[in-house]
């Protein structure tokens, strides 16, 4: 059985990403980062990404990731507040733990290509 079967399926990935994009839009610190953004193309995309990644037929239809996000300048803080996001919204649905941590622990690892590597914004103080 895969992932996706342990959680019910492409529907209930599908109505985590829609929860979670909402979330990310309107967050405080991230937010700004998907202004100007179709939303429900992101959730699109987000969808077929976590499909493949959970097991399932999925064709991932959008640029490389790298690609889409270095102009962004996400750093690690960002990055991490969009795990942070994903874990809540996935206890939220009440996504199988394991499986839960398997998908964040598959997000965590695209670090390096979604961010520019700083922990904070370049070029700050730090008292």
């Amino acid at each position: 059985m895969t992932d996706l079967e342990v959680i019910g399926g492409r529907e209930v990935v599908h109505r985590v990403m829609q929860d979670f994009v909402e979330r990310v839009f309107g967050d405080f610190i991230i937010g700004y980062l998907f202004e100007g953004r179709d939303l429900g193309r992101i959730v699109q995309l987000e969808t077929q990404l976590a499909v493949a990644h959970l097991g399932g037929q999925s064709a991932y239809d959008g640029r490389p990731l790298g690609k889409v996000h270095q102009p962004l300048r996400i750093n690690r803080g960002h990055f991490r507040r969009r795990l942070a996001i994903l874990a809540t919204v996935l206890g939220e649905h009440g996504i199988d733990e394991e499986v839960g941590q398997r998908w964040l622990d598959h997000d965590r690892a695209l670090e390096p290509v979604i961010t520019d590597g700083t922990d904070c914004v370049p070029g700050a103080a730090v008292d």
